[in-house]
């Protein structure tokens, strides 16, 4: 079954090349592309669609409000070269996020994320099926990195917390660090490290997973939008 969609992008040259990329996708179909907001926005209160690829450069604001006052979240992928853009599309809860220039294997990876939701599976990054092993209770236990939810520091030890159990390890925070993926986790704060897959929303000054809130410090805050924006 082959998916429509509509590809909004102010600059011609940009839009053209993201529509040649996605000619390659054989399960794509491009009903229409825009230049500017007002047209799609015209087009979409007559019209459905999929899929909606948008680089919110050009009136940002009125994108963002848009977006929420159609309830068309789940349908918009947002393709930008400003990380800004993937810390609103997150607050927004939006599909994706795409850094430009993009490439025809993260494409698909937004096309995986479509099929898991259809499907109503939660996806997961396959460098978070692996394992890491740990010392607890005089028996060594494996632990599924996608099931890692937060490591707390507990003076000697961390604390690593996943949905089904609690795991106290004899480590350092920067020892259990340098076993995880960096790209997968990070360290909002001295005595917390966040599997990012797990992040629910986030402010100024907290990280909000399901059933905890974790401090997020000032100076980490930046690297963390970055390193939420860039995860995949």
């Amino acid at each position: 079954m082959k998916l429509n969609y509509l590809l909004l992008d102010p600059n011609d040259v940009a839009r053209i090349q993201v529509r040649q990329r996605l000619k390659e996708i054989s399960s794509l179909s491009l009903t229409k592309e825009f230049s500017n907001f007002t047209d799609l926005k015209n087009f979409l209160q007559y019209e459905s669609t999929d899929l909606v690829l948008i680089d919110p450069s050009e009136n940002e604001d009125k994108i963002f409000k848009f977006i929420e006052q159609y309830g068309i979240q789940k349908q918009v992928v947002f393709t930008s070269k400003k990380s800004t853009h993937a810390v609103k599309g997150f607050e927004l809860g939006i599909l994706d996020f795409l850094p430009k220039p993009f490439t025809l294997g993260r494409f698909e990876l937004t096309m995986e994320r479509i099929e898991q939701k259809r499907l109503g599976i939660k996806p997961v990054n396959p460098e978070l099926k692996k394992s890491i092993e740990v010392k607890c209770n005089l028996k060594t236990e494996k632990i599924t990195l996608s099931a890692i939810q937060w490591i707390e520091a507990m003076g000697d030890y961390v604390k690593i917390v996943t949905s089904k159990k609690k795991y106290i390890v004899l480590s350092s925070m920067k020892g259990i660090q340098q076993r995880i993926p960096e790209k997968h986790f990070f360290r909002c704060h001295k005595s917390y490290i966040v599997n990012l897959e797990e992040v629910i929303n986030f402010s100024q000054s907290t990280v909000f997973l399901k059933n905890k809130s974790i401090p997020l410090s000032r100076a980490k805050k930046e690297g963390f939008k970055t390193a939420w924006s860039s995860r995949y």
